[in-house]
Parts: structure tokens; sequence; C-alpha cells
């Protein structure tokens, strides 16, 4: 022991000697180098927002001014199916909140509605319970209820089309008469009421039960509500239709893949808030109580407030009573006679009348307004003052403008929120879609056409806050984006599984970039600070896309320029960057990072288990060692080696969903295929075996056509040239060789005449030789 801690001194004693003399030889003051710091090449981009409340865009600065994010959503209201324009404003939303969630890192606490009280939904969940009932009672519709319908249907013209038709023919001939085109253009629900009423008309003549009752349920139904509505008033009813459709709205959204909300409010929870936010309302001077229950908030006395400012989102619709009445919903009554001050005055309280779902307030039994129901959701949780609040651009005026100034009232502040986000109109082909004009396509409906993948790619091809028109031209851009994604993903999974393969088989790959490489690199780095920069500027997918698009034509070309010098590394990076800036915008990734999910396979995969997973691959390599045993038994020759490894190619691993690309430089590439690819392939190959089959019949043909001709060639050659002009029809005498001297009538054969006849006879002799010499 004590020899140890003395050789341990020793080397200690060494040590302190080597400093020493270092210090001594470099300097005896020792200090930290100067570093250098780096200096920024360029201004550092910042997010900037296109706000409505100033119609620009403006920098992005929470209110917390770090990380913390407050956001409002508009929700839906839920009485009928979610339809295309719902699906790109909710999937617009979503991917700005990923983009600034995942990709800029903010912390956001997202709140969306349910609007599960409203006039659309009171008047459908009555009519619908009404129609059902009546339904119910008279199953097989007899005279009396045809009858019924017939005047329904004729009130329905006079109250919708034109007030003087009175019956059938009348109407037809009216119609028959009309410009349908400008009609449409005057009134944009002639065409559906114009059909409800020729459904209806058609109807009359229908036997089977369920099929007549479907065709007039349009016409019937306002019959049915006037006569009887007033008597329903069981809640039940009135909550039933709400909850079945909030469930098929969230079932939509978890199709579309859009995430859902960190806190979900429902109207029908809020009321007593809403009565306590209504009486802060009126405390402060900018709401009153009219004679029938009713509370309507004040627009006068709040424009003339210089702590306010109403209609902040569009100032220039102020006053546009078509707009303002019809956010008021059909179930409002207008009139000035029950103490309404202006006709600019919203509801924040509607007294309920017979028919219609109540709740008790200091005024008297009623329901809340529409605009209400947002305000004090948001603000319950996110406070009097919000970062952000979403919605369509639709809703701006009257509903955003009516939110804001409300909650302005009630907090007697200036400022609600702080930026808001309006989404663009979604049109069909140039048409915009229309719950209230029953001319939408339902999710579901599109979701059968298109999969969840193609519809997010197509709005983020569009500006959030621009129109889109979802249209055939946009469709086949869009699945050209999709499909060179798609294939840059399989390629460079292939490559890297094909290099990792030659690796582990002890294969030397060399890892030195090339100048390709290199510039390939470099237009890398160019592209990712393109793609932030667009979604800096106002969170432009669009642009961003058309980089990333940029970006897969510039590695496409790299691997098809390297050829079997090919470097894995720096595809595997991109296509890293590639899934990285997808799945930000809401496109599931696979786990390797390496593209994103095959949505047409992920869940068979996902479910089978390892036998029955490798059971067809296993079968398909048993019988292709079966043919090559076969073959070599049989000493066949090459050529039939290369139909059985062709055979596997083309169809039992096709039909396994597995392409393999011959490489005349290296082994072949393993892919894996979508149904849709593979089926693509098998046209493709189809094709080509016609073709090579058509080629086929086209040689065989042509080897008739020379047999043909061949054959008369033969029969002319057996002809002897000296016998060719011996026709006593024609000639009289000849020489030894058969030519003629003498025509038939004595006369001498001219010489131009012989001379013709000397090359023909020629010609024959020269034939003749070939067959018989």
């Amino acid at each position: 022991m004590l020899k140890s801690l003395g050789f341990i001194q020793q080397l200690r004693n060494l040590g302190k000697r080597k400093v020493s003399k270092m210090s001594s030889s470099i300097g005896a003051k020792i200090s930290q180098p100067v570093w250098q710091k780096p200096s920024k090449e360029s201004q550092e981009s910042v997010l900037k927002l296109y706000n409505s409340l100033t119609r620009k865009k403006e920098e992005f600065v929470p209110r917390s001014g770090g990380k913390n994010v407050s956001w409002y959503s508009c929700g839906p209201t839920v009485y009928d199916s979610t339809h295309m324009g719902h699906a790109r404003n909710y999937v617009s939303i979503d991917v700005n909140r990923r983009l600034l969630q995942d990709y800029f890192g903010y912390n956001i606490q997202f709140v969306q509605n349910v609007t599960d009280i409203d006039d659309k939904i009171i008047v459908r969940a009555r009519q619908l319970y009404l129609f059902e009932n009546f339904v119910a009672k008279t199953p097989a519709p007899n005279a009396e209820v045809r009858q019924k319908c017939q005047e329904a249907a004729l009130k329905y013209i006079s109250t919708n089309l034109n007030s003087a038709i009175s019956s059938f023919q009348q109407f037809e001939s009216w119609y028959a008469s009309l410009d349908i085109a400008k009609e449409k253009e005057a009134n944009p629900k002639f065409g559906m009421h114009s059909a409800s009423v020729q459904t209806a008309i058609e109807a009359l003549g229908e036997e089977n039960a369920e099929t007549f009752y479907e065709k007039v349920k349009d016409v019937l139904i306002p019959v049915l509500d006037e006569e009887s509505g007033s008597t329903v008033n069981d809640p039940e009813i009135f909550r039933k239709l709400p909850a079945y459709w909030e469930k098929q709205f969230n079932k939509d959204m978890e199709s579309l893949n859009v995430l859902p909300p960190s806190v979900t409010t429902r109207v029908s929870e809020y009321v007593p808030e809403i009565v306590d936010f209504v009486k802060k309302i009126i405390d402060n001077g900018y709401a009153y109580a009219a004679n029938d229950g009713s509370v309507y908030f004040d627009t006068v006395m709040f424009d003339k407030s210089e702590k306010h400012e109403y209609a902040k989102c569009q100032p220039w619709n102020k006053g546009q009573l078509s707009l303002i009445n019809d956010a008021e919903g059909s179930l409002s009554n207008f009139s000035a006679s029950n103490g309404k001050r202006s006709p600019n005055d919203f509801a924040l309280w509607k007294a309920s009348k017979p028919g219609e779902p109540e709740w008790e307030s200091p005024w008297g039994k009623g329901r809340p307004g529409w605009h209400i129901e947002c305000s004090v959701m948001a603000s319950d949780i996110l406070g009097s003052n919000i970062d952000i609040h979403t919605g369509g651009v639709d809703l701006a005026f009257p509903h955003h403008d009516n939110e804001l100034a409300q909650s302005e009232a009630c907090f007697d502040n200036y400022q609600w929120v702080n930026y808001f986000l309006h989404t663009g109109h979604l049109h069909i082909e140039g048409q915009k879609m229309s719950k209230s004009l029953k001319n939408f396509i339902t999710v579901r409906e599109a979701l059968d056409k298109f999969s969840s993948r193609l519809l997010r790619l197509t709005f983020c091809s569009a500006q959030w806050n621009s129109p889109l028109d979802f249209k055939e031209s946009l469709l086949v851009e869009v699945k050209s984006l999709e499909q060179s994604l798609n294939n840059l993903f399989k390629n460079v999974r292939a490559l890297h599984a094909d290099i990792d393969h030659s690796e582990e088989s002890g294969k030397y790959v060399s890892k030195k970039l090339s100048q390709k490489e290199k510039d390939l690199m470099k237009d890398f780095d160019r592209y990712q600070d393109q793609v932030h920069e667009a979604f800096c500027d106002n969170l432009s997918t669009p642009v961003a896309l058309k980089n990333i698009g940029e970006l897969v034509s510039k590695t496409n070309q790299y691997i098809a320029a390297a050829g079997s010098d090919l470097k894995i590394e720096p595809l595997v990076d991109i296509v890293r960057y590639v899934t990285k800036i997808m799945a930000i915008l809401g496109f599931p990734a696979r786990q390797d990072g390496l593209g994103w999910l095959d949505e047409a396979n992920e869940a068979a995969t996902g479910s089978s288990n390892k036998e029955e997973l490798l059971m067809p691959y296993l079968k398909c390599l048993s019988n292709f060692r079966d043919g090559v045993r076969r073959l070599a038994i049989e000493n066949v020759t090459s050529g039939e080696y290369l139909k059985l490894t062709d055979r596997v190619r083309d169809q039992d691993l096709l039909n396994l969903n597995v392409s393999i690309d011959d490489r005349s430089d290296q082994g072949s590439l393993v892919k894996f295929l979508n149904d849709e690819e593979k089926d693509e392939l098998l046209r493709i190959l189809v094709e080509k075996e016609q073709r090579q089959k058509e080629k086929e019949a086209k040689k065989v043909e042509q080897a008739k056509l020379r047999e043909s001709k061949e054959n008369e060639r033969r029969k002319k050659a057996e002809m002897a040239p000296e016998n060719m002009f011996r026709d006593p029809e024609l000639y009289s005498e000849w020489d030894q060789d058969g030519m003629p001297v003498k025509n038939k009538d004595g006369s001498d054969v001219t010489k131009s005449m012989l001379k013709k006849l000397k090359k023909v006879y020629d010609q024959q002799k020269k034939l003749h030789s070939e067959y018989f010499p």
C-alpha cells in the first residue's frame, strides 16, 4: 500500500514539472482566446399574419410576450351534414394551428364551440319531429294525404316562386317560359325551390310510400310547422338533432385529420353565463330590454362612444339590413313594435315563442342570441383579451363584428381580439356551396371519391385567406404533386434499403460526397430558407409546397444523374425534412421519417400477424424455386430462365404490391406499392403485352405475305425463257433461243419490239436460272 502511494506521488511531481516547463516556454499568463461572434448574413424573418382588423399583414406578437397563445375558433352549427365548405375552413384553420404550434413553437390553447341552440336547429328539429309523426300516423299515403301534399306544393309555389300560380298546369307553363339562368342569377334559391316543387309533383304519382314521403318532404314540412309547430315544447326534441350532428361532425373532422380542440364549449351548457354577460352589457349602457322580453345590443350608443368602434372587420357593411336580418335568424321578430330602437341592433337574448326552447332570465323566458354565444364561451376560457380568433369570411359581418362589439361592451375595453384570421370561401367549379341552397357536397361524399390526404393537399395549395375553386384542373395539379412526393419517398426508401443490404453483405460503399451531392445540399439549404420565408409570410402553404415540389425535382435529377455513384445520406436528409414539413401540415408520417403513411394499406398491415404477413411472399419465393428446379432438370435454354424471372416480377410480386426495378449495373431495386400504383403498373404491363402480341401477329402476317410472294415468283420462274414467246397466235417464226423473228402475218418483228422482248427474255432467264440452274 505504501509503495503504491509513493508511485502516485512520483507521477504528480512529474506532472508539476511538465506544467512548469510548459508555462515558462509559452508565457507565464494563461487566458481564454477571444471568440468572434458570428454576424447574421441577412435580416431574420418574422411571422406575419393577415389581420382582418387592419386588412394587412401584421407581425404576430402574443399578448403574453412569450410562447403562450390563446385562440378561439368559431365551431359548427350542428343541424346537418358537414360539407366541403366546412372542410376547407376547418382544415385550413387546422393547418395554421399546426404551423404556429409545431413549426413556430407556440403553446396554443385552442377553444372551439358547438352551436347547439340556434334558429336553424330549432326549425329543423321541430319540422323533422312533426314530419316523422305525420308519416307514422299514415305510413301508406291515402287520398287525403295526397290531397294535403298537393295543396302544400301549390302553397310552396305561391310563397317561394310566384304568388299568382294556383295550379300545377299554370306552374309548368310559367316555368317553361322562363330564362332559368337569369332566374338563378336573380334569386340564388330559385333552383332549390323549383327542384323541390318538381320533385313533389312527381311524387303525387308515386306508389312506393317511402319514395313518396321523401319527395314531398320539402313542400310538406312548412305546412306541418305552420299548423303544429307552436305545440312542440319537449326540450329533448331540440337536444336530439344537434347531439346527433355534433357526433357526425367530430367523425368527419377525425377523417380529415383535424386536431381536436383543447377545449370544446357548447352553447346549451353556457346559458347562465350568457345571462350574466348580457346583464353586464346592460349595466355598462350598451344594451336594453325590449317590450317582449328580448334584449338588444345598442349599436348606436356603442358606435357613439369614444372608447369603442363598431364593425371592425367589415366597416363598409354597417347598416346592411339584409345581412343583419339574415344573421338574426328566421324566428326573430324584426318589428320595431316590440321596442327595438334601431334596425341595426341585434339580439343578445331572444324571448321564446311557443314551439321554441326556453330558459329563465331576468327579462322572462327566452334563449341566447346567436352572436352572444361565442363572446361568452371564448371569454370564459380565454379572458377579456384573446390573441387569435378564426372563422370563415362569411361570418366577418355581422357575426364577428357583433362578437367584438358585445365583448368590448361587457369588458369596457377597446380590443377583445388582437388578430382576426378569416378563411376564404370554397367554390366547386365556380359555384359557392350553401346548406340553405342545398347545393353542397358532404365530407362523406367527398371522402368516397377523394382521399383525406388529397383534400388536405388541395386546401394547402391555396392561400388560407383566399377563395379556392375546387375544380378538375386543380386536382390534376395536386395529384401530380402527391405522386411526385410518393415516388420520391418510395425511391429513397428502396435505395436506402438496398445500400443497407450491400453494407450488411460486406460490400464497401463510399460515403465521400462529390460535387453533385454538394450542389444538391446547396439547393437543399436554399429551399429550406424559402419554405421558412413562405411560412413567415402569412403561413403561405402554396409557396411552401411550390418550393417543396422544386426540391423534389432537384433530388430526382440528382438520383438520375448519380446512378450507381449515388450517396444515400443527403437523400435521407432531404426526405426526412420534406416528411417533417408535410407532417407539420397534417400529413401523418411514417415512424422512420421517410415519407408519409400509406393511407390505403396502413390498416391492413397493422392488423396482420407475422405468419399472415410473410406467407404470401414466402410462397412466391417457394414457387420461384420450384420453377428454377424444373427448368434445370429439363435442361432448357437461358431464355426460359429469363421468362421465369419476368413472370415473378410482373405477376407474382406485383400482385403482392411489390415492384422490382431492373438495373444494368447494380442489383434490382425493391419498392412497395399501394393498390392504385399496383393497378397502374398492371395496366402498363397489359398494354405492353398487347403491343407485343400485335407485333408478333404482324410478323406472322408479313411472313405469310413473303411466302405467298415467293410462291408466285417460283411459279413464274418455272417457265423456260426459250418458251416464253412460242405463241402461234402472235408469232410464226423463232430463232434458236426462242426469240420471235416473224409476226403471225409473216412480217418481220421490228427492231424496237425485239429490243423490248429481249429485255423481258433476259429477266425471265435470270429468274429461271435462280430456281433451275
